[in-house]
Order: C-alpha cells, then structure tokens, then sequence
C-alpha cells in the first residue's frame, strides 16, 4: 500500500516544480494581468497582499496598480497591514514601515501558496499565518474576498484538509482565475 506524500514533502515537491519552471516572471506576469482583469479585483478599493519571496508568483505589477497594503509578521497577532516602504522584516520577508490598515469593505486579500486543488485548498509554507488571517477575516469581514496566486505546476489533484485549513475563493494561474 502506497502512502500519499506529507504536506512537508508535498511542499518540497512543489518547491522544486516551482524552481524549475521556465519563464516564471512571463508567467507571474500573466497571472497579476488575469488577477487585474477579474472583477472582484477590478471592483476592490485595496488589495491586501503579500511581497512575493523567492519563487513566488510576483506582486510588484498589483502593487503598482492599486491601492495595496502588505503583511507584518506580529508576535502573537499572526499579520497585520500596512502601507510604505519595504524593509527586510520577519524571515527576511520585505514588510512595509508605515501604518496599520484595518482590512473591512472594499478590500481584496491576496496570498501566496505551495500548492492547490480545484476545490480552492491551498498548502501554504507551513507557519498557519494565513489561516488564521483567513479565519479571523471571515469572522469579522465575511465579505472580503480571498485569492491565491499560484503557477499550474503547483496544482494537485487533491490536498488532504486539517481543520484549521481555510478553502480560497479563487486562484489565479497564468491560465486564468479559478473560483470555487
């Protein structure tokens, strides 16, 4: 009996898929224009969205079209938002300097992932930052809409869910968005 991959080693796996991948800034690109293009963003007032890192599908390009503000690693709160100019922050993440943002109306999150599947699942880096951003937006902004951006090597036939996994509303790939 085969035993399917941990999501350690599944991120591992991606990772590599993700590095090998030819053309990545063509194809980010491609996806923050596909991103652009679909209405809830074109409607947002915001975007709530990380500073790509490594391999990560980039951001620079949303960034500069609309109004944004990027996460801060805060001991004991997960993220919080805010705006201004980039330094290395937490795990040598660029964060911003200027003010907290409270997230509500009008906003759109955008998040990074390892990995996803049709139904909207998503494999993060492992630290549940975004979860519990996730899980406190819905609380509290239920009408916030959350996307990922991710490459089409990094989907999966389908992710193994833990409770405390929050499901995206859509993905973003250089094919398109994918909503759930």
């Amino acid at each position: 009996m085969t035993t399917s991959p941990t999501k350690a080693e599944l991120r591992a796996i991606l990772r590599k898929r993700r590095e090998a991948l030819v053309d990545r800034e063509g194809r980010s690109r491609a996806i923050q224009h596909a991103l652009l293009a679909w209405e809830p963003c074109r409607v947002a007032e915001r975007l709530l969205v990380y500073v790509n890192c490594g391999t990560e599908v980039e951001t620079a390009l949303l960034r500069a079209e609309k109004p944004s503000a990027m996460p801060v690693v805060v001991a004991n709160r997960g993220l919080k938002f805010c705006t201004g100019a980039l330094v290395p922050g937490c795990m040598g993440i660029p964060e911003p300097t200027g003010p907290e943002v409270v997230p509500g109306p009008g906003d759109l999150l955008v998040v990074p992932l390892v990995g996803f599947d049709s139904e909207m699942n998503r494999i993060g880096q492992g630290g549940g930052y975004y979860d519990v951003l996730i899980g406190r937006l819905r609380a509290e902004q239920p009408g916030i809409p959350i996307v990922g951006l991710g490459f089409l090597v990094q989907l999966l036939d389908r992710i193994e869910t833990e409770p405390h996994d929050q499901r995206l509303d859509a993905v973003a790939t250089e094919a398109g968005v994918w909503e759930y």
